[in-house]
């Protein structure tokens, strides 16, 4: 097989800018619709409410709940960045003192458990990438495991403490990254979110705001906004959504990434013992 082909890192990433521009699209197109639901109202003479300051209270009122969503999904967000450079860091300290037993005890059988390391760090990456089963990337792991466990012939303990505590570290990431994926942040306050930002759009719509240029900016403002933020607010639930082709913001894995680079490199050439 070419090293191109086993080279993880050579797979092409989606492209932001066009997930963005895309994103900005669909906000549009809906804006679009509003819109030109409110010439319709305003043409057939549907303006059925007049706008009184409960309506200020309304949009505070929605403002504050997607403040509320915004918060508890950045909190998940901003934990996601760390973890693949966390994952990395641990991959390579793993190959690093593996490396070292080799050379300590030539005699040792490293080679096996650097070729394991190496096809779990690509499997990692896959799976971050495209979402598939935890459950297979949690018994590569365990091979992986095994293999080091079977190093503690010739390491000294506290070195195969470190290794089994590294070994750990990323099955907690691992497990981490699976429960983010898949629980949403508080879906009945999503609901309420959505349901409210449906009726506010609604309201205005059916508002008799005078001039009618104004109520046009207006209304196109109030719904970029809520719409915009709430659709982010849905994206940033899961930061490692790169496989949903709707998903736009996701945490970067070019750390992982470079790391199965590395590791498949020290893994093929093979030590001489």
């Amino acid at each position: 097989m070419s090293a191109s082909s086993r080279d993880p890192a050579t797979k092409p990433d989606p492209r932001p800018l066009l997930r963005r521009l895309w994103f900005f699209g669909r906000v549009g197109l809906v804006l679009l619709a509003i819109e030109a639901c409110r010439v319709l109202v305003h043409q057939e003479h549907w303006e059925v409410l007049t706008p009184n300051p409960l309506f200020s209270a309304l949009v505070a009122s929605e403002v504050f709940l997607l403040g509320f969503l915004l918060n508890g999904v950045l909190t998940d967000y901003k934990e996601g960045e760390k973890l693949p450079g966390e994952l990395a860091a641990a991959l390579e300290c793993l190959a690093l003192e593996v490396q070292g037993l080799g050379l300590r005890q030539p005699e040792a059988e490293v080679q096996g458990t650097l070729a394991l390391l190496a096809d779990f760090s690509e499997s990692l990456l896959t799976w971050m990438r495209e979402a598939g089963p935890t459950l297979l990337l949690l018994e590569r792991l365990d091979t992986l495991q095994l293999s080091i466990e079977r190093l503690g012939v010739w390491n000294p303990a506290p070195l195969q403490a470190r290794l089994l505590l590294e070994l750990a570290h990323i099955r907690r990431g691992v497990q981490r990254i699976d429960v983010i994926r898949s629980t949403t942040f508080v879906p009945s306050v999503y609901g309420v979110a959505y349901i409210g930002t449906g009726v506010l759009i609604v309201g205005l719509v059916l508002s008799r705001i005078e001039p009618f240029a104004e109520s046009l900016f207006f209304i196109g403002v109030i719904s970029l906004l809520l719409i915009k933020l709430l659709l982010l607010i849905t994206d940033l639930d899961n930061p490692f959504g790169a496989s949903q082709a709707l998903s736009v913001e996701n945490v970067s894995l070019h750390p992982v990434a470079h790391a199965a680079q590395r590791l498949r490199r020290v893994a093929e050439p093979g030590p001489t013992g």
